[in-house]
């Protein structure tokens, strides 16, 4: 259920590097519940404006605010204990571990980014209770639990990314950003992940998807926000977005997609040619 107050809220957000505008006075507005497609060409500024929300890049103008606090100027660790978690366009796990390891550690590390009593929990053995429990939770919720034991270095590409969204849901966060999370999947894969992020989305997490397949994100989102040269060029339904002629002009081309009733109800796209 989507709530009416937004979660998220971007007003201006602006990230320079050197001479370079990568984001450029960008407004944002995401709900509880909402799945939020974030698009625009390669280079556009998607991936720099994800790190300006979760701290990795500190902007230069602007403000964010989170559940009605202002964020732009925590680190990364005290918006990750707020409840901001993520994925990666490049997949970060440790191969080296076991899949079950690598979701522990998201949850261990959720606990040190609290501080105090949480240092301590973080120390808690990798197979008690309390950990075991909830990682095995975020295990099946990802469809992966099967392989709980495998080393991710045997684990075929695209169900990494279900350990990695396992490792980031472990944590209970309140908006999650996917990036570029479709990359190799199998088409049997991609129904999982969709199924998987409606489910996410419908206990009032906001998931903020960025991705280039726009059949998913027209089968996915509620709203779309497209950007271009760092500049927010649209927001609206993706039915809205395929005909609003600077973005397709912008992006989409010759490439269309049309929904029906809404995220939750599942929807259809084409390709027009």
């Amino acid at each position: 259920m989507i709530k009416e107050a937004p979660i998220l809220t971007l007003s201006g957000v602006t990230k320079n590097f050197g001479g370079v505008k990568a984001v450029d006075s960008v407004d944002l507005v995401g709900k509880a519940g909402q799945v939020h497609g974030l698009i625009g060409p390669n280079g556009a500024g998607k991936s720099t404006l994800i790190g300006c929300i979760t701290g990795i890049s500190q902007i230069d103008a602007g403000e964010i605010h989170f559940d009605g606090n202002r964020i732009d100027h925590l680190p990364v660790h005290r918006r990750a204990r707020v409840g901001i978690g993520r994925t990666f366009q490049k997949i970060r796990l440790a191969s080296q571990l076991t899949v079950y390891e690598n979701v522990a550690s998201g949850l261990a590390a959720s606990w040190f980014a609290r501080g105090g009593r949480g240092w301590l929990q973080a120390l808690t053995p990798l197979r008690s209770s309390v950990i075991s429990e909830p990682v095995m939770k975020s295990l099946a919720e990802a469809g992966i639990e099967d392989i709980a034991e495998e080393l991710v270095s045997s684990v075929p590409y695209g169900r990494r990314h279900f350990v990695e969204l396992a490792r980031t849901l472990v944590a209970n966060p309140k908006i999650i950003f996917l990036d570029e999370p479709a990359t190799g999947l199998t088409a049997l894969e991609r129904e999982r992940f969709s199924n998987m992020v409606r489910g996410v989305a419908s206990r009032g997490v906001l998931v903020v998807l960025v991705e280039h397949d726009l059949a998913l994100v027209g089968e996915l989102c509620d709203q779309v926000t497209v950007i271009e040269q760092g500049r927010r060029i649209f927001t609206g339904t993706p039915t809205e977005a395929q005909r609003d002629p600077a973005v397709v002009q912008a992006y989409l081309g010759n490439m269309s997609f049309i929904t029906t009733e809404g995220a939750s109800s599942g929807k259809d796209y084409v390709k027009t040619t």
